[in-house]
């Protein structure tokens, strides 16, 4: 069976930990700070996690992008100059381009090493999901599957991880054009918060709105407990931006209520920059998802 590495990308927000530990590599998308452009690092190393919520709470201009061709092909040529394929699981192509992107420095790699293989798989999520299927692909590998075998398995199990979040203000996700089924929602409503998934086409989702960040964060516990299904994958995740306590109440309870074992992580450059510092969510595999774009909330 041929060598192959497993890369995601800047959606996952994969900490450096669970990267080194899964040995599942990253491709950097960027973000433009006031125009000037910088790596979206998941190691924090170009910039703080405080100081990258410090511009957006200071209402600093912050726009993303996907992962260049130049950064794919630099990325890929050391592993398949050594024999490798490669695994590329990319964030939503609902979501970003970069899956797309893939396919263009994938032609340019072939070029130079045609006996290879490059896959891509669009993960239809983004975040701790993205990050939760990344590290199930590593696990598969360790246990001897081939790279074929698990390209299948995500596609076939990509529509089980399940993402409950909620958002302090949508004008992020509005303003990077990254939201389905809010028309029905005024934002800057005082109190009121947006109850996000992701949904079977690999959009964001708003499917109710509440009062609250308790009533928010009830929301989010219920939906992970009815899709959740510890059979399958024992480990609930839970992400945050800047609402560190609402992590840590949604990571007791799903320990206490639920018996599940927990990962905290930190949501960074680039689903920060479109969900705000207020984003906060839970991520389970279980119930296959089936709400789609058409299916959030109604006028």
């Amino acid at each position: 069976m041929a060598k192959y590495k497993i890369f995601t990308d800047s959606c996952s927000d994969l900490s450096t930990a669970a990267r080194k530990e899964s040995g599942v590599e990253y491709f950097r998308m960027n973000i433009v700070l006031d125009g000037e452009e910088k790596p979206a690092d998941l190691d924090w190393n170009e910039y703080s996690y405080d100081e990258f919520y410090g511009w957006m709470y200071a209402g600093r201009k912050i726009k993303t992008t996907q992962v260049p061709v130049t950064e794919f092909v630099s990325k890929m040529l050391p592993w398949v100059s050594e024999g490798y394929d490669i695994l590329y699981l990319s964030c939503s192509g609902k979501l970003s381009g970069s899956i797309n992107m893939f396919e263009l420095a994938k032609e340019q790699v072939l070029e130079q090493f045609p006996d290879r293989k490059l896959i891509g798989v669009d993960s239809q999520t983004a975040t701790g999901c993205e990050g939760m299927l990344a590290i199930m692909a590593a696990n598969l590998q360790k246990k001897g599957k081939s790279i074929e075998e698990v390209e299948e398995w995500l596609i076939n199990n990509r529509n089980k991880i399940n993402q409950w979040a909620t958002v302090d203000d949508l004008k992020y996700l509005k303003n990077a054009g990254r939201i389905k089924g809010a028309k029905a929602f005024i934002g800057n409503l005082v109190g009121i918060k947006p109850i996000i998934i992701s949904d079977k086409l690999g959009n964001n989702l708003a499917i109710k709105n509440v009062r609250g960040t308790k009533a928010s964060l009830e929301e989010i516990f219920q939906g992970v407990k009815k899709t959740y299904d510890p059979k399958l994958c024992d480990t609930i995740w839970v992400g945050c931006g800047k609402a560190e306590e609402s992590a840590a109440k949604l990571e007791e309870r799903f320990q206490k209520e639920l018996g599940a074992k927990v990962k905290r992580f930190l949501i960074g450059p680039i689903i920060g920059t479109s969900c705000g510092p207020g984003v906060v969510c839970g991520c389970c595999f279980g119930a296959e998802v089936t709400r789609y774009e058409g299916d959030g909330i109604k006028e």
